[in-house]
C-alpha cells in the first residue's frame, strides 16, 4: 500500500477552499495531528463520508468542512 504523500493530487481547487478533504489534508488544513483526527473519526467524535467510486464501492474516506467545523466548536465548548 503506498503512503498519502504518494498520490498526486488531481484537483485544481486550492486545499484550503474545498469542501471535503482526506483526514489527512483536513489536518494540514487545520494544522492538527493526522493521528488525532483520524482517532476522532474512528471514536465516532467526527462525522466522516466514503463517497462511492464509479464501480459503486466505497471510496476513500472524506471529512467535511461543516463536520470539521462543528468538530473542533464542539471542542471549544
Amino acid at each position: 500500500m503506498r503512503a498519502q504523500s504518494e498520490y498526486k493530487d488531481p484537483s485544481r481547487v486550492p486545499l484550503g477552499e474545498r469542501l471535503a478533504w482526506s483526514p489527512e489534508q483536513a489536518a494540514q488544513v487545520y494544522s492538527l495531528d493526522p493521528r488525532g483526527l483520524r482517532h476522532a473519526i474512528d471514536t465516532g467524535d467526527l462525522d466522516s463520508f466514503r463517497a462511492p467510486t464509479r464501480e459503486g464501492k466505497p471510496g476513500r474516506r472524506k471529512v467535511s468542512k461543516t463536520a470539521m467545523e462543528r468538530w473542533i466548536r464542539s471542542m471549544e465548548e
